[in-house]
Parts: C-alpha cells; structure tokens; sequence
C-alpha cells in the first residue's frame, strides 16, 4: 500500500480559497477536508501511477462535495467551481476528466473501463465508497490500511452534521436529489456527451 500522504498543497489550496462555502461552519469545513484526504488516499491505493495523476486527484477530489454546504444538488455547482478554477489555473484541458470525476462520484455500479478517463473515474468513484460505507466496502484494499487511512482523518462531522442537515435543508426546499443523477449534472454544468 503507498504511504499515507498527509499533505496536499493543491488541494490545501483550492479548500482554503473556497472556505466561504463551508458557510461559517470551520468544524464541518475541516471534517469536509478529511474526506477529501481519505478519497484521495483510497484512490491512489486504487489506481496506478500516471501522468498528474496526484495532481487530477488532488483537484477533484477536493472539489468533489464542495456545494454539499449550500444544497443537495451539487454536483453542477461543484463542477461549475471545479471549471472556474481549473480556467483560472491553466488547466482547462483537464475540465472533461475532472467533471466525469465529480460527476460519476456517486454512481452505484461499475463505471465502465472501456468509457472516457475510466482509471480515476473509477478510482474515486470506489474510494468515496470506501470512506462513505466506513469501510465496509473496500475493494480489495487491507482492512488495516483502510482503517489506517481513517483514523488519520477525522470526517465525522461532514457524515453526522453536514451531510445530514444538507438532506433537511433539501427536504424542506423539495430539492430534488441531484447527486444521483451523473449524466443530467454533466449536461447542466456544461460537459453533456463527456461521458460517452
């Protein structure tokens, strides 16, 4: 397994130009921060070395739930953040790859080897499962290493406050729930067809 990396400046970065977001709340914003650092341990575990792969992971990852402060449907606002910045920083070439990845987080089932940008897709897809099932699904990673990974990174607050009062906060709204919906939140934010 690859040592536990605890220190991401990118995605350091990119969480502390984007703290407003957390709306006040600094413990949910910092338990928000653990999450993104135990995904992106998870992926890492679960993908190969490529070319900027740390760097895509760092990103995405760390924009992957950044509206679950605001609203339920947040996929298209945290791929519309993701794009800005990613223009913002030069990277624009990135934006399709690292939409799919916000995109296709919560997806259920496989996301296809044979489809566009497969490998950290997936990766991220199985690693936010990991740390959203408590390690209850592992995808072949140690049992110690994933619970290595979470001891290192306190998240409870973001799965026993944020993500709780975000479902309320949409319930009372009749938000619809736009996490379950890859290809609509890909189409809404400007990227439809990316995932074909």
């Amino acid at each position: 397994m690859p040592e536990i990396v605890r220190s991401l400046p990118l995605a350091e970065e990119i969480l502390e130009s984007h703290r407003h977001r957390g709306r006040g709340d600094d413990a949910g914003w910092d338990a928000y921060k653990a999450h993104v650092y135990r995904v992106v341990n998870f992926a890492r575990a679960l993908c190969p070395e490529g070319p900027d792969r740390d760097d895509k992971l760092a990103i995405s990852v760390a924009f992957h739930d950044l509206a679950a402060f605001d609203t339920l449907d947040y996929l298209v606002p945290s791929i519309v953040a993701q794009d800005e910045w990613l223009e913002k920083t030069g990277r624009e070439a990135w934006g399709e790859e690292l939409a799919l990845i916000v995109a296709e987080h919560h997806r259920l089932g496989e996301y296809a080897p044979t489809r566009p940008h497969a490998p950290l897709v997936e990766a991220v897809r199985r690693a936010d499962l990991i740390d959203v099932s408590q390690g209850l699904l592992r995808f072949g990673l140690p049992r110690s290493y994933v619970k290595e990974v979470r001891t290192t990174f306190d998240a409870r607050v973001f799965f026993r406050r944020v993500i709780p009062t975000g479902v309320l906060r949409a319930i009372r709204r009749r938000q619809q729930p736009g996490f379950l919906r890859p290809s609509d939140a890909l189409a809404r934010s400007a990227h439809g067809g990316a995932d074909r």
